[in-house]
């Protein structure tokens, strides 16, 4: 009886190993193609496409440390940004980690590298990007997102 008792468990064990890995791996995918659509409409000239991605109250924290909040704001500050761009950006990136905090809430971070210049100065580089997304009708939405540049640091004694 023990025996039995104790193959069972370890039985079941490795069904719940398996269907949680085969699901982490499912996600996984599931962000990598999520960050494709974003950067393909950020690098598209169909700015619908793109805004298409945030809800009505998403924010953000830009690479210089500004907060903007709500779609409407940042549709213009990025209106703005356009106006000063020599042309459209282009970015590469790669998704670093994820993390379902519930079903329809995850939390997703990933490196990239903005070409963006400016005047012909190269203002744009490599950075560190994270955001909060939301699960809407089926559909992951971004809440928050937020770029921190990569900086060289001095190195320690």
């Amino acid at each position: 009886m023990k025996t039995t008792l104790f193959s069972f468990i370890i039985f079941l064990g490795t069904m719940l190993f398996t269907q949680n890995a085969a699901a982490q791996k499912a996600d996984q995918a599931t962000f990598e193609a999520f960050l494709k659509q974003v950067y393909t409409a950020y690098q598209s000239s169909n700015e619908n496409a793109m805004w298409d991605f945030y809800t009505d109250a998403a924010s953000e924290i830009t690479p210089d440390g500004l907060l903007t909040s709500g779609k409407q704001n940042l549709k213009a500050g990025w209106e703005e940004f356009m106006k000063m761009v020599d042309s459209r950006p282009t970015f590469t990136y790669k998704l670093t980690s994820w993390r379902l905090i519930t079903p329809v809430v995850a939390l997703v971070t990933w490196d990239s590298t903005a070409d963006i210049k400016i005047q012909g100065q190269q203002v744009g580089g490599p950075s560190t990007c994270v955001a909060l997304l939301h699960k809407i009708n089926g559909q992951w939405k971004i809440e928050f997102d937020g770029m921190t540049p990569v900086m060289q640091m001095p190195a320690g004694n």
